[in-house]
């Protein structure tokens, strides 16, 4: 795995990255203009099926077609997303911290994000007014996406202060 995150390390791959980043951030404020600043389940920490079915039933109320716009962007921005900051995020960790494999702290982010987007999406399109066990599912996903966006950033900023702490001493 070392050797494909330095494979992708090249401008190309980089700038493309970057490139899918920014349009991927602006598709996801589309969407929350929208669905008018709404709470949406991925932006949350923990959530219950009663919350899933709450937000669904919100956007029902909304208008029609409020939860497939919500689940039609989570399979598609909002799979870029995380496949764009997950490989941006792995490719500083190698190169701010050589050593230990941590940049496979933010591709475990990433795949954790992208696994709440996928059931997410299903709880959207399968919504029938009534809470679903799946989103059980969806919440552990958030859940974990969380815990390791706090460990990637840890990281990142620990692997920083070490570099910088490097310099400073040369």
């Amino acid at each position: 795995m070392r050797n494909v995150i330095e494979r992708l390390a090249g401008r190309r791959v980089v700038g493309a990255a970057l490139l899918g980043l920014v349009a991927s951030v602006a598709g996801l404020a589309w969407r929350g203009q929208r669905l008018e600043g709404m709470e949406l389940l991925d932006t949350r920490g923990w959530y219950t099926p009663d919350d899933a079915a709450a937000l669904f039933g919100a956007l029902e109320r909304l208008d029609g077609s409020a939860a497939a716009v919500y689940a039609i962007t989570a399979l598609t921005i909002d799979m870029l997303f995380p496949v764009c900051y997950g490989l941006l995020f792995a490719l500083v960790l190698r190169r701010l911290l050589p050593g230990p494999p941590l940049f496979l702290v933010p591709l475990a982010l990433a795949l954790s994000d992208v696994l709440e987007n996928a059931t997410v999406a299903a709880l959207a399109l399968s919504f029938d007014g009534e809470p679903s066990s799946w989103a059980w599912l969806a919440a552990a996903c958030t859940l974990v996406k969380t815990v390791l966006l706090a460990a990637t950033l840890a990281a990142v900023a620990a692997g920083a202060a070490l570099r910088l702490s490097e310099r400073l001493r040369r």
